[in-house]
């Protein structure tokens, strides 16, 4: 049965969501250059019937309220606007003539997910169609994460794939606007966020060692790197995992965390991870900001081995996962830690171990476009996929804070513990080094 009800009209105004009031936050908070961007790139090698995919394209639109939203600012603070449907124009562009078109399109894909967009009445979702040459395209659109997260950008690219061979898609049961309005009037748990406010009260912030002075206002330029462990390695870290009764996920945890509390010497740690925040069907093929974050605190005291902080992180990410619909920002005001301009508030970390694969489309010649680095607004991101060759990790770190040597050298300490953890799970996590909580 259905629990979001639908509004009477799909455009008007409504209220943000209460993770959008977390991300209008973050996006106003910190300065920056870029703004946080959901975008999807896809180079398309084959024939393609440009004004049918503009008109697909246009149709995704009409077919999904966030692509239609802008926000206004009043004394109340911001609202969703919602456009009556009417299509998203495509931007056409043919580089088929540059010396290096692929050269140029890199350049036009990340000038799109680099930019800046106004969040007061400005335009947040843009779309955008390179011509390299016969037969070959890129498709770019790029939707402000305010309106948008990364199961929207699956749910996207397979509507437009069907949208474009003109199969029929049913009507998806809510908007975004209606979730916002359905999540703002519900009254929530007050148990589960007692329990988030207690778990993480006195947090400590991680005082992890810098190249540059930590600015006064965090800033949020980044930088990225990427490492990989091969199948073998992989495949014994996966065996590891299910011989201690935990995840691939809990082992990515476990290394970073070791590899956080021997550069800090702390033993009170917590990092942040995403969680898709779909928990209702009626959310599955929506787009918008469903996804949610949770912090995992950990208790690295009393020199557990690597097979004893694996224990607590699985006892822990359990705790949090079951009590994940809590939305975060409500975390924070329930945790009401001391403000802090030059730190995300609880954490300043985040892992993720993705279990899709991005880009491309059923049944078409649609592949990944390479794009410019995101924003970055917290310390450390740490991203991994798990592929065919082993696992990929992609590291993007603040360049106000790090310098890529520092970077990489903490990926490959990473990757050194997930290496070493099957072999023997006793090892400490941390050597004779000075500790402090």
């Amino acid at each position: 049965m259905q629990v979001i009800p639908r509004r009477a009209t799909p455009s008007g105004t409504a209220p943000l969501s209460l993770l959008q009031q977390r991300m209008w936050h973050l996006c106003t908070a910190y300065p920056g250059t870029a703004s946080p961007i959901v975008v999807i790139a896809n180079r398309i090698a084959e024939p393609l019937d440009v004004p049918a995919f503009t008109a697909a394209v246009a149709a995704l639109a009409d077919r999904h309220d966030a692509l239609r939203t802008t926000f206004a600012v009043d004394a109340g603070g911001p609202w969703q606007v919602i456009a009556p449907p009417g299509g998203l124009g495509t931007e056409v562009v043919d580089v088929s003539g540059e010396p290096d078109p692929a050269a140029r399109a890199k350049d036009l894909v990340a000038g799109l997910a680099g930019a800046l967009l106004d969040l007061d009445g400005g335009t947040l979702v843009r779309s955008r169609l390179i011509r390299l040459g016969p037969d070959d395209h890129v498709w770019c659109l790029a939707v402000h994460h305010l309106l948008a997260d990364g199961e929207s950008a699956m749910v996207l690219q397979r509507d437009v794939a069907a949208l474009y061979r003109g199969t029929p898609l049913p009507e998806p049961p809510i908007g975004y606007a209606d979730f916002a309005a359905w999540q703002c009037a519900g009254g929530g748990d007050d148990a589960e966020l007692r329990w988030w406010a207690e778990r993480l009260r006195g947090v400590p912030p991680l005082e992890l060692p810098t190249d540059l002075t930590r600015p006064p206002v965090k800033t949020t330029r980044g930088g990225q790197l990427d490492v990989r462990l091969d199948d073998a390695d992989t495949q014994a870290l996966e065996r590891f995992a299910r011989q201690m009764r935990a995840t691939p996920f809990m082992v990515l945890v476990t290394a970073l965390l070791t590899v956080l509390a021997r550069r800090s010497g702390q033993t009170d740690l917590c990092v942040g991870t995403p969680v898709s925040g779909r928990l209702l069907e009626e959310t599955e093929d929506a787009v918008g900001l469903f996804s949610n974050m949770i912090a995992l605190r950990a208790d690295l005291s009393d020199e557990p081995s690597l097979g004893e902080l694996l224990t607590r992180v699985r006892a822990v990410t359990i705790d949090a996962l079951a009590r994940q619909a809590v939305p975060f920002g409500q975390v924070v005001g329930a945790v009401n830690p001391i403000e802090d301009r030059s730190r995300t508030p609880v954490f300043e970390v985040i892992v993720s171990l993705h279990t899709q694969t991005s880009g491309g489309a059923p049944d078409l010649d649609w592949r990944p476009f390479g794009q410019a680095t995101a924003q970055i607004l917290h310390d450390l991101v740490l991203d991994a996929w798990r592929g065919p060759d082993g696992l990929s990790l992609t590291l993007r770190y603040d360049t106000g804070l790090f310098t890529a040597t520092t970077a990489a050298d903490l990926a490959g300490e990473v990757v050194t513990v997930l290496r070493a953890m099957p072999g023997d799970a006793e090892l400490p996590v941390l050597p004779v080094v000075a500790r402090h909580g």
